[in-house]
């Protein structure tokens, strides 16, 4: 009786451990995931700081051409281009951190 209740339970134990389907979330698309959105951010911090740096130099630019105005406004221009370079590399960044086969 007793060798009848073992045999039961490996038999239920080993059918309800096997499964056809790989495992959803593995350590090697859980690490691609990763690289691809450091990648993304390290991008996003290149570009957004290349786009501060011309920002600065077209300001200063202005200030030799036209003065404190003229500078103000190649500011402004530049800090909306640098603006729009960082939300779209945010964006970038966000899509390639979402994975579904992770955490």
């Amino acid at each position: 009786m007793r060798s009848l209740f073992v045999l039961t339970l490996l038999s239920i134990a080993a059918t309800s451990c096997h499964s056809n389907n790989p495992p959803a979330k593995s350590a090697g698309n859980c690490t691609k995931m990763a690289a691809k959105t450091g990648f993304e951010g390290a991008k996003t911090g290149v570009k957004t700081g290349v786009e501060g740096v011309k920002t600065a130099g077209k300001a200063v630019g202005g200030l030799f051409e036209g003065g404190s105005d003229e500078a103000s406004r190649k500011w402004n221009e530049g800090k909306a281009e640098t603006k729009r370079t960082a939300h779209e590399g945010a964006a970038d960044t966000k899509h390639a951190s979402q994975d579904p086969d992770c955490p």
